[in-house]
């Protein structure tokens, strides 16, 4: 025999939601009536204890030489002497290439003849002024006349100087793009010279942690497919934040006698910030944030307490309190949105003591 459902209608469904509150109700009744309670709630806590935290930021640079030029010709001529090997080092003033200067040198002979024959005549006319043999108008006029001579000459010298290209300084030159016998142009890149012993790390820290950057500063820094770690010293900081990423460049320089470090190469850096001494740090889920800032929660007695705080360093695991709270204090880290002020509870696990040093991820 097939059974019929009889539809139910808001009568009858106001009713049933009446009896289960009711029932509802006599369950507690009974709760209270056999003396029970509301058993605390169980929590994870992690004690506050204040250590030195050794702060690092961990972001990514540039190696660079520390000084890299481009060898040019100021003149247009051709390639006489080469004086040094692609790849090879070369020593401050050390001749790299030279450039028919013949022509300048016949020039700059004619300038000194005639800058000798202007001299001569300044020194007879001088001595003419002197028993008014000519007027003071004519002696100015050949002081003038010496002077233009001795611009002309200077001007040839140094326009034979521009030929002989000497080093700045000392370092490595790279390839070059020309042979002797060749010509070259004017302002033409013969090749680059570097010095790379030391070289620059060219990196950037988030503007937060750009007060905390100083002289001194020092870094540690990967390179791919080198498993050796590097060390380097900060030696400058931008005074300004970059505002299209909110950034702060940093320049490094780093020891490389060896020559293993390229400039180019991409490095992974390690900042090391000044050691916080007494840190206190909890695990970034304790924290509850609201419309005022942040806050956690306390065990105290029991029972659950607020604490305004405000943070200091922060990572993706931990964050550093420095107001709020003091050592000793037992912060909650689990079962936050079921809590409130005044609940009770109990501690099943304390979260073991973090490791003091921080480090905050970044890139470029």
């Amino acid at each position: 025999m097939k059974r019929r459902s009889v539809p139910w209608s808001p009568a009858h469904l106001f009713a049933a939601i009446v009896m289960f509150l009711a029932a509802c109700g006599d369950g507690e009744e009974q709760v209270a009536a056999g003396g029970g309670a509301v058993p605390p709630m169980a929590v994870q806590v992690h004690v506050l204890k204040a250590e030195v935290m050794d702060n690092t930021i961990t972001t990514t640079g540039t190696l660079m030489a520390n000084e890299e030029v481009d060898i040019v010709s100021e003149l247009a001529g051709r390639v006489t002497t080469i004086g040094f090997q692609e790849g090879g080092n070369v020593s401050a003033g050390q001749v790299l290439v030279r450039i028919n200067d013949d022509e300048l040198q016949a020039r700059s002979r004619k300038a000194e003849a005639n800058l000798k024959l202007g001299t001569d005549d300044e020194g007879r006319k001088k001595q003419l002024l002197a028993v008014s043999g000519i007027s003071q108008e004519q002696y100015d006029a050949t002081q003038a006349q010496l002077a233009a001579l001795q611009a002309d000459a200077d001007d040839l010298r140094a326009q034979v100087a521009k030929s002989t290209i000497r080093a700045p300084f000392s370092g490595k030159v790279g390839l070059r793009s020309v042979s002797e016998g060749g010509f070259v142009g004017n302002n033409a890149i013969i090749a680059k010279l570097h010095q790379i012993d030391p070289v620059k790390i060219d990196f950037a820290v988030p503007e937060r942690y750009g007060r905390n950057m100083a002289a001194g500063n020092i870094i540690h820094f990967t390179l791919e497919g080198d498993t050796a770690t590097y060390t380097g010293e900060v030696y400058a900081v931008e005074p300004s934040v970059e505002t299209a990423t909110r950034t702060v460049r940093v320049r490094a320089r780093s020891s490389n006698k060896d020559g293993r470090l390229i400039p180019g190469s991409f490095a992974k850096v390690d900042v090391r910030l000044k050691e916080v001494d007494d840190a206190l740090v909890v695990p970034a889920e304790a924290l509850i944030p609201d419309i005022q800032g942040q806050k956690v929660l306390l065990m105290k007695g029991g029972k659950v307490v607020s604490a305004r705080v405000q943070l200091g360093t922060r990572t993706a695991n931990s964050v550093q309190l420095t107001s709020g709270v003091q050592p000793g204090d037992s912060v909650i880290v689990t079962g936050l949105l079921a809590l409130r002020e005044g609940a009770a509870v109990r501690v099943i696990q304390a979260v073991p003591t973090m490791k003091v040093s921080t480090t905050d991820t970044t890139s470029r």
